[in-house]
């Protein structure tokens, strides 16, 4: 006999009050109030993976707009990140077990996609996050929260990219994670000029001097114009990353750990789903 808790969460329409019929909608569960994926299970008490260590983190799919799974009997609340078949997201913290019913506005435009990052690679591998941007969905800015920061050799060689597939680097560049707190896209500027912007070049579009300086950058919005697999959303640790410990195992400490968060809006012509 096993000591579980079931969790039963049930995605309504506000506008129509019915139950929304998404088959293919994705979703990931965490530890409350941490970017950690939380252990979870089946009803037949197998373990449904979220994470393949130093490889790639998996979403699981959603049934009939409702998502299912169970918990060890001490977890007495999750964080869960829901992201619709038709490019709506929505960051459901504190979720207990007794709550069943999901409410969720189908006329919203502007989202946060939510993706954590418990990184224990020590390598430089794309790493798949479990999302995949849906047709529609226009990327106009993307913060990073380092929750634990990277323990590695130098400081300032504890780099992580943000992007695409198709572009691994194109969301976020080279962005520093030795530390805790919220991270931002914006150029380096010294008293020469500027260099090394940290945008990608999804989200700006830059003009350089003969000599290497960054004269002046547009931001712009990623469209994704299909839900191709160059759109799954991926990170990346920076071939400068020298580190002094390698994070393959589970529980290893000095992993970095944190949240992702896309901000963008949903253009409500493209949506290939009329329910959230």
């Amino acid at each position: 006999m096993y000591s579980t808790r079931e969790y039963h969460l049930q995605l309504v329409n506000t506008r129509t009050k019915k139950p929304i019929d998404d088959d293919t909608g994705k979703y990931q569960v965490y530890t409350a109030g941490s970017p950690v994926r939380a252990t979870i299970y089946d009803v037949a008490h197998t373990q449904l993976t979220q994470e393949v260590v130093g490889t790639s983190f998996i979403s699981r799919t959603m049934t009939n707009g409702e998502l299912v799974f169970y918990t060890d009997i001490a977890v007495s609340s999750v964080d869960v990140s829901v992201l619709t078949a038709g490019g709506r997201s929505y960051f459901l913290k504190g979720v207990s077990p007794s709550q069943q019913r999901v409410d969720v506005n189908p006329d919203k435009q502007e989202y946060v996609l939510v993706a954590a990052f418990n990184d224990k690679a020590s390598c430089t591998t794309v790493r798949p996050l479990g999302f995949q941007m849906r047709r529609g969905m226009a990327i106009n800015d993307v913060w990073l929260k380092v929750v634990a920061a990277f323990a590695g050799a130098a400081a300032a060689s504890n780099r992580y990219s943000v992007g695409r597939s198709g572009n691994a680097l194109g969301f976020l560049n080279n962005i520093t994670l030795s530390a805790v707190g919220f991270k931002q896209g914006s150029p380096v500027v010294s008293t020469t000029g500027a260099t090394r912007p940290r945008f990608g070049r999804d989200l700006a579009q830059f003009v350089w001097s003969t000599t290497g300086l960054l004269n002046a950058y547009t931001r712009r919005a990623y469209l994704a114009a299909t839900g191709v697999a160059s759109n799954n959303l991926v990170v990346k640790r920076m071939t400068a990353a020298t580190l002094t410990h390698s994070f393959t195992n589970t529980g290893v400490s000095g992993a970095g750990k944190g949240y992702i968060y896309y901000k963008y809006d949903l253009l409500p012509t493209e949506s290939t789903q009329a329910n959230p």
